[in-house]
């Protein structure tokens, strides 16, 4: 029994605990907005009834059901490993491959994208939302003259301002839980990628062991 003491360490005397919620926090404010404009643009696209829409749908938001899965961090892990399907792709157009999530200046960007491909759940309130928005505030704006582009900044926009806040507030809270997927990458290590929830338990079990 230690007390406080590897809390005091962490916060006083341990610049790795500060560099992992540096991570933490950039990793956060990138992917979030990213995740959050995916979800609104492909809801846009799936909002209009069309043939073929329900499927759409749920393929979307398929990668959501999965979440932060320790097989889904595997998979991805071994599309982005040096002898991955990613670098058999750049291969084809003569672009040189590297190993992108044991990289120190890829390894965030690749939990990024991974982070970003899973906007089902956003992409699903967000549909939910522009079912609310009456048809007849586009007709009028239509019949003024307004285009699609200035009626989603001065219609959709504006009437989705709540969902919009409450999906931010959401997925930034996904963001600062960053977990599984780190830990994965990493082998239970860290790095490349710092996880200051990983870390902060690390401690915890030092702490009261």
């Amino acid at each position: 029994w230690v007390g406080l003491a590897n809390y005091r360490k962490m916060f006083t005397a341990d610049p790795s605990y500060w560099h992992a919620v540096l991570v933490t926090v950039k990793f956060a404010l990138i992917a979030t907005p990213l995740k959050l404009a995916a979800a609104l643009g492909v809801a846009l696209l799936l909002n209009r009834e069309r043939r073929g829409t329900g499927l759409f749908r749920a393929l979307f938001y398929l990668p959501s059901l999965l979440g932060g899965s320790v097989a889904l961090a595997i998979v991805w892990t071994s599309i982005f490993n040096r002898s991955g399907v990613f670098n058999a792709v750049l291969a084809i157009f003569g672009i040189p491959g590297r190993g992108w999530v044991t990289s120190p200046d890829w390894a965030l960007e690749t939990l990024m994208v991974l982070a970003i491909w899973q906007f089902g759940a956003p992409m699903v309130i967000f549909l939910a939302g522009l079912k609310q928005v009456p048809t007849e505030l586009y007709e009028a704006a239509a019949v003024d003259g307004a285009g699609p582009v200035r009626q989603f900044f001065k219609i959709t926009l504006p009437m989705l301002s709540p969902v919009i806040f409450f999906n931010l507030v959401l997925e930034t809270i996904h963001g600062f839980q960053g977990f599984t997927a780190a830990f994965v990458v990493s082998n239970g290590t860290g790095g490349p990628v710092d996880s200051t929830l990983m870390y902060t338990l690390y401690l915890f079990i030092r702490g009261f062991g």
